[in-house]
């Protein structure tokens, strides 16, 4: 692994370590530094984005700068893509209302940086293959729309081994 892979590794654990939080940023100096006191350049559009794309209006503001910087480490272009994807949106609602998301040939490329961003939403990794980041884990909003139901997997909220007796 070379030295850039770990550092990048390094900073992407510090992240996830802030996204779990809960929205709260942990008070441990070196994962303050994951998340810079300046607003990152791009983050009410991307907020913007997010909101249209997931239907939701309260989302982790922790988790989108996390998303964020992941999707800026793994989509090429992707604040001039965030900027078009964005005018794409405001320019047809239309897009929004079917059942599936779908965009015209010709921005292909936006449906592919949609479709990023929803993921990293949902499922909370971004990219594929060796260049994946996992962004969350228990905030993402896969495991917020069932929460009422479920318990996030791994979470044993009874005795030890209680989860493999029949209900």
């Amino acid at each position: 692994m070379t030295h850039y892979s770990r550092r990048r590794v390094l900073k992407m654990a510090g992240l996830v370590a802030i996204a779990s939080a809960a929205g709260q940023l942990l008070p441990l100096p070196r994962l303050r530094a994951a998340q810079p006191d300046a607003p990152l350049p791009g983050l009410d559009d991307f907020m913007q984005v997010s909101r249209l794309l997931t239907q939701q209006e309260n989302l982790n503001a922790t988790v989108a700068h996390a998303l964020m910087l992941a999707l800026g480490q793994t989509q090429k272009g992707f604040a001039r893509a965030l900027t078009q994807l964005n005018s794409l949106l405001q320019s047809q609602p239309a897009l929004l209302q079917q059942d599936r998301l779908r965009f015209a040939e010709a921005d292909a490329e936006s449906q592919k940086l949609a479709q990023a961003i929803l993921g990293g939403w949902y499922n909370g990794v971004v990219g594929k293959g060796d260049r994946a980041l996992y962004v969350t884990y228990v905030n993402t909003l896969a495991s917020e729309l069932v929460s009422d139901k479920l318990v996030p997997p791994s979470f044993s909220y009874g005795q030890i081994g209680s989860w493999a007796q029949q209900p």
